[in-house]
């Protein structure tokens, strides 16, 4: 793996220890306990997580450099800093439509031991997709971000470790509500 990819997975490594902690910590009335209707609960804010990133690993995977062979440069960069930062805030965004209309798909479980088992399994998909990334592509267009436009490897997996983070603030006001389950 080159050291670039390295430093970008062990930031998401770092980033999903705090979601695995929550699956071991938390049992299933306080992981699928809702603040209101139509908020999520806490496993319902990982299996969107889950779902961008499957979805993200799909397209990577079939993305095909002999079809279109782009570098990008400052354009892309400056996009991802944007999303970036937008991530970093606390504001709610509505996630995008490809997300919802895809997530039928991906038979994702309900129960929260098998869940962490399939993002394990995905982790592990990553990771095997990473570690076989070709190096002189690392600057190279692989990813379609629903949000910026196009991204390489490195910007997606900046998008990775900054959606998770985004998503810690949600399971924070989750857990500290007042009818949270003890």
């Amino acid at each position: 793996m080159h050291s670039k990819i390295q430093k970008h997975w062990e930031r998401y490594e770092n980033g999903k220890q705090y979601y695995d902690a929550l699956l071991k910590v938390f049992n299933d009335e306080q992981l699928n306990f809702k603040p209101s209707e139509n908020a999520w609960s806490m496993l319902q804010v990982m299996q969107h997580l889950y779902t961008s990133e499957s979805l993200s690993l799909k397209f990577l995977q079939n993305f095909d450099f002999n079809r279109k062979d782009e570098k990008l440069g400052l354009k892309a960069e400056l996009k991802t800093m944007l999303l970036v930062n937008r991530l970093n805030s606390k504001k709610k965004f509505k996630a995008p439509k490809v997300l919802s209309d895809n997530k039928s798909n991906l038979d994702i479980s309900d129960d929260a031991h098998e869940f962490g088992h399939q993002w394990q399994k995905l982790d592990q998909d990553l990771l095997s997709f990473l570690q076989d990334f070709p190096t002189d592509k690392i600057n190279h267009f692989c990813f379609m971000h629903p949000a910026v436009g196009k991204q390489n490897v490195i910007q997606c997996l900046q998008f990775f470790v900054s959606h998770m983070k985004h998503h810690q603030h949600q399971i924070e006001a989750i857990n500290h509500h007042k009818n949270f389950p003890k």
